[in-house]
């Protein structure tokens, strides 16, 4: 129950972090997703909260790389494996080195193993903090690259010298030798089980396909686990979990066109939850480091929190430190992250590459596995130095968030969310339009219509309140008369109808209104029921009204059938046998019997499966009839000024309607007309490209919806 909330508690917070973000997008998404963190560290689950580093690389962390090395570019890490390796080793490296050094002799008195040890804790850099940071910052493409790469691969350097720091510190001995081949094997080690795993899990997905296994319910928590278990098995034997993930992702990445073979379905759904997962997960990186926060500031003892300046001053030049390290090591050109062998690296360039080196909750792990005891005693200033770590943390956000902006352009949209919607909305009325056009069976086109208009998203429902209450009158009018027709034909009972009419008159009324509307509705529907004579006035009220419409109706179309008396609207079995029965003996309508609800109820329980079925049947026809008439409506008087408004009167009709079951006749003729609609779309994009010359990436976008939204469709429906 407590791993249950403690998820629940961390998905509420990043989804509530991304709600913000929506709303007020000027501030980086981290920002919000740190402060969900600190608001959590009130709740009692997460008070006293310690970030378990294992925990947290194996759960979080490993299912991240693996979906970053999916989506790395093969070709492209190969031509700059120079690059990748010159930050991820050789700046690590000098990193450590520099910063252990400048370490030690700021904070005199502690041992330099463990300086070097806080260098390699915060010498790591965060690709998910890189990528919250920059989001809406045109950044130099190369320079990402570059970013994004490093930051794949430069965690296995920090943990082995993290690891041989802790060694000296703990015995007091340090060997060269042996540091440099525990790295190459850690290092080697990693990447090699990554890539031999990487092409099992490729040719048991093969295996799938072949053996007719490739279905959802295997493949994605196939997908799924692929990743921990890869990491779990490096990590056991030694190696570098977090490099053989990547490796094993870089090699899925690259054999994905061998598993493209596998159906539609199945790679949208796992696409989109593998999306959805890495969303989640990068939310949740935030949310813990902003939990784990107040728990470390918590834990420093009296004597550590009287150096606080120290370690401010520390954590401060530390940083600095890094900062230049990468400028310089990107201004000497050390790193070359131009494809073009002669281009060097611009200033501009190089403080971006500086910028970007940002810490996360990697950083903040490693702080977290400091020993709690060395050699029986506690150990010392661990405290400090997480506090140290997390300084650095929160400072490379800060700068680089206030920096970057001044010095990079903000991202330019070829187009804009209102262009989308414009041409969204056109092609999807151009197509509405064409249909009308050939296609005469109104309640057949209106479940297409009904779907079409969901392409414009939230903009197919902004509306004006007085027109759709307009429209709503005159297609309850349009139902009223249908159903009147019916009763005139004989074809339904003259009581039940106009019964079934009043019914849903109310029911499509109450839909539409406001609360203290429907309140009013309730109130006078409970006084009709304890007033029933009221109730008996109010109905011969609008009778009277009706039949004065409709004289008025015989007075201006005098050619038409007069009005039928109460002997014509007998049904017609008993208009049969009225007319071989005597005159003094003929039936007449009866008055209406009241029964009590024990009567009801026991007329209810007598009724044979025949008479379910007559019911049924009367209630399938009375729907269908004004359906089709409300339809026909919608459909006359639908253009391009209230195509909002009906659109919501043709929805709420339609969800009624769908009680009724539809024939496969009709469903074929909807699969018809959707091809059809979805071809007129396409259409309508291409004209319009040429015509009102689109760019291209606003055609490509269009062409993507269209696509996708066809795709929906033919696997929902078939």
């Amino acid at each position: 129950m407590e791993i249950f909330l403690t998820v629940t508690l961390l998905v509420i917070a990043a989804v509530g972090a991304n709600i913000i973000y929506t709303v007020f997008p000027r501030i980086p998404l981290a920002f919000y997703q740190i402060g969900a963190g600190l608001l959590l560290s009130f709740v009692p689950t997460f008070n006293n909260f310690d970030l378990e580093p294992e925990i947290f690389m194996l759960l979080i962390i490993a299912p991240l790389m693996f979906n970053d090395g999916q989506s790395t570019n093969y070709s492209l890490l190969l031509r700059r494996i120079r690059a990748v390796l010159s930050l991820a080793v050789g700046l690590a490296v000098v990193t450590i080195i520099v910063g252990g050094f400048v370490a030690h002799l700021l904070w005199t008195g502690v041992s330099i193993a463990l300086m070097f040890a806080l260098a390699a804790i915060v010498a790591p850099t965060d690709s998910v903090a890189v990528e919250s940071i920059t989001d809406g910052i045109e950044v130099p493409e190369h320079v990402m690259a570059a970013l994004k790469n490093e930051s794949l691969f430069n965690d296995a350097s920090r943990i082995v010298a993290f690891s041989l720091a802790l060694n000296a510190f703990t015995t007091g001995k340090f060997s060269v030798g042996y540091g440099i081949q525990h790295f190459l094997v850690v290092f080697l080690g990693g990447i090699v089980l990554g890539i031999v795993l990487g092409f099992v899990a490729v040719w048991i997905r093969l295996f799938f396909q072949q053996k007719s296994l490739d279905i959802i319910a295997i493949l994605l928590p196939f997908n799924l686990l692929t990743p921990f278990i890869v990491y779990l098995l490096a990590e056991h034997l030694g190696l570098s979990g977090i490099l053989a993930v990547v490796a094993c992702g870089v090699v899925h990445g690259v054999q994905q066109s061998r598993l493209r073979l596998t159906s539609t379905e199945n790679q949208i759904v796992t696409r989109t939850t593998s999306e959805v997962v890495a969303d989640l997960l990068n939310g949740f990186v935030f949310v813990l480091l902003g939990a784990s926060l107040p728990n470390v500031w918590q834990n420093l003892s009296r004597s550590d929190t009287e150096e606080l300046p120290k370690l401010v001053t520390v954590a401060v030049v530390l940083y600095v430190v890094m900062f230049l390290l990468r400028f310089a090591w990107s201004q000497f050109n050390l790193v070359r992250m131009h494809d073009t062998r002669h281009k060097h690296n611009t200033v501009r360039e190089s403080l971006v590459l500086a910028l970007g080196g940002v810490h996360g909750t990697i950083t903040l792990a490693m702080a977290f596995s400091l020993p709690l005891t060395v050699n029986g005693q506690a150990f010392p200033i661990r405290n400090a130095l997480i506090l140290v770590a997390g300084i650095i943390i929160l400072m490379s956000l800060i700068v680089p968030t206030i920096v970057l902006p001044l010095i990079l352009p903000h991202e330019t949209n070829p187009y804009t969310d209102e262009e989308v919607e414009k041409h969204v909305a056109g092609m999807v009325n151009f197509a509405i339009d064409q249909l009308k056009s050939m296609e005469a069976n109104t309640s057949v086109l209106a479940p297409v219509i009904e779907t079409l208009n969901s392409q414009k998203g939230s903009s197919a429902y902004v509306t004006n309140s007085k027109v759709v209450h307009q429209l709503l009158a005159e297609a309850g009018e349009a139902q009223t008369e249908a159903i009147t027709d019916l009763i005139e034909e004989g074809k339904v009972d003259r009581q039940f109808g106009w019964k079934y009419n009043r019914v849903q008159m109310f029911q499509t009324q109450f839909a539409f209104q406001n609360p203290f509307q429907r309140i009013v509705m309730w109130c006078r529907m409970v006084g009709y029921r304890f007033f029933p004579n009221l109730a008996k006035r109010q109905r011969a009220k609008q009778i009277s009204q009706w039949q004065e419409k409709k004289k008025q109706w015989q007075i201006d179309h005098p050619d038409q059938k007069p009005e039928e008396t109460d002997q014509d609207r007998l049904l017609p079995e008993i208009r049969k046998e009225n007319a071989q029965l005597p005159a003094n003996v003929q039936q007449v309508p009866a008055k209406r019997q009241h029964y009590s609800r024990k009567q009801l109820q026991e007329i209810k329980k007598a009724q044979t499966p025949e008479d379910r079925q007559k019911f049924l049947d009367t209630m399938s026809e009375l729907e269908t009839a004004g359906y089709n008439a409300v339809m026909l409506y919608l459909t006359s008087v639908e253009n391009d000024e209230n195509r909002a408004e009906v659109g919501v009167i043709r929805h709420y009709y339609m969800v009624r309607h769908n009680r009724f079951s539809q024939s496969e006749t009709k469903n074929e003729t909807e699969s018809e007309l959707f091809i059809r609609a979805f071809q007129f779309e396409y259409t309508y994009v291409q004209g319009t490209a040429k015509q009102q010359y689109l760019s291209s990436e606003l055609v490509k976008t269009l062409q993507q919806k269209i696509s996708m939204d066809q795709l929906v469709y033919m696997q929902s429906n078939g």
